[in-house]
C-alpha cells in the first residue's frame, strides 16, 4: 500500500490538473451560454464580483497556481471573457 501511494502521487498531481482545466473551460463555457441566453453580461458581472468580494477572493493569483488548483478560472479573467462574448453578441444583432 504505501509503495502504490508513492508511485500514485505523481500521477495524482497531473490528473487533478488535468480535471482542474477541464473544470475551468466548463466554467467558461456556462459563462459564454448564460450571456447568450440572456443577452446581457452585466447581472452575471455583479454576481461574481459579490461571490468574490465575499469570499475574499485572490484577484492576480499566480498562473501556474491557477493551472494546478484552481477548478474555477480567476475573476478578472472571467469578466474579460465576458466582455469578449457580450461585445461578440452585440455585432451579431442586427441595427434598427
Amino acid at each position: 500500500m504505501v509503495i502504490f501511494m508513492i508511485l500514485y502521487s505523481p500521477v495524482s498531481i497531473i490528473l487533478a490538473a488535468l480535471m482542474s482545466a477541464l473544470s475551468r473551460r466548463h466554467e467558461f463555457q456556462a459563462d459564454r451560454y448564460a450571456v447568450e441566453t440572456t443577452g446581457q453580461a452585466g447581472p452575471l458581472v455583479q454576481a461574481l464580483k459579490t461571490l468574490s468580494r465575499t469570499n475574499l477572493d485572490n484577484l492576480t493569483p499566480h498562473p501556474a497556481y491557477v493551472r494546478l488548483a484552481y477548478s474555477h478560472p480567476p475573476l478578472i479573467e472571467r469578466l474579460a471573457r465576458l466582455d469578449e462574448v457580450e461585445a461578440s453578441l452585440k455585432s451579431c444583432q442586427p441595427r434598427d
